[in-house]
């Protein structure tokens, strides 16, 4: 039996690859990336952290619009990776050459990437800090990091319309984490003065936590799963019980507090 105190479970898994459930779900019923192991006891799923790498790399190949069915021949080594990447810039290069001719547009068309490289440690070492209680409008959803903006407009749009204030920064919260059941993904905006609004209650959620496990990180957006897996090392090496409910909150300054509710 595999010593499952050093892998992750499902949720863990997904918020640290930054995949939504379904896609997790759909990659494992498609073979690209299977659990490394079933629990007997319970039938919880864990992975390795080796998987994050593979996906990553099934995350990347989706992105140039490869099929599940082609990524697959890539892991299983059936067909080369360059081979299948070259053919499909080929036919990227073919359209977006059709649609220059459709649109009329003449030259180069030119683009690039930019990023913070950040430190992968945060500011400093896990401490152990207040998260605070918080009235929230939220959407209960799972997706993908890239799609969380269009959940946060959404809340700040409905804020907006309601004549209510934000009262700080936006946040998800994670719950299901410590075990690899279902978990969920729930995105906050703290508000205040919705009270006189006539806003339906169902609109707004209380959250509150106390004691929290937690790490200032400055890696960027993209790479808060490393703060994350800084975390869990820290929390296992000092035996520190975790709730499995766990915070990201989005700071202005593109930094991200993450907070692990302690059990």
């Amino acid at each position: 039996m595999k010593d499952l105190s050093s892998m992750y479970t499902r949720g863990q898994f997904a918020i640290i690859g930054k995949v939504g459930r379904k896609a997790l779900r759909l990659y494992h019923e498609e073979g690209l990336l299977v659990p490394a192991t079933v629990s007997a006891e319970n039938g919880y799923h864990y992975y390795e952290e080796s998987q994050l790498a593979v996906l990553a790399k099934i995350k990347r190949l989706r992105k140039l619009g490869l099929s599940l069915y082609e990524i697959k021949q890539v892991l299983d080594g059936k067909v080369p990776e360059e081979e299948l990447v070259k053919s499909r810039i080929r036919e990227m290069d073919g359209r977006l050459q059709e649609l220059k001719e459709l649109a009329g547009a003449n030259g180069d068309a030119t683009g690039g990437t930019s990023g913070s490289s950040g430190s992968a440690e945060g500011d400093g070492g896990p401490d152990i800090r207040q998260f605070g209680s918080y009235q929230c409008l939220f959407i209960d959803e799972n997706v993908e990091l890239e799609d969380l903006g269009m959940s946060v407009g959404r809340l700040y749009e409905k804020a907006s319309r309601s004549g209510i204030a934000a009262a700080g920064s936006h946040f998800v919260q994670y719950s299901g984490l410590s075990d690899s059941g279902e978990f969920a993904m729930r995105t906050c905006l703290p508000v205040k003065g919705y009270e006189d609004k006539g806003l339906d209650a169902s609109c707004i959620t209380e959250i509150s936590e106390k004691d929290c496990l937690h790490l200032h990180f400055t890696g960027g957006f993209s790479r808060v799963g490393d703060a994350h897996v800084r975390i869990k090392e820290y929390a296992d090496s000092h035996k520190i019980n975790l709730s499995g409910r766990a915070y990201e909150v989005y700071n202005k300054d593109m930094s991200v507090d993450v907070f692990y509710a302690r059990a």
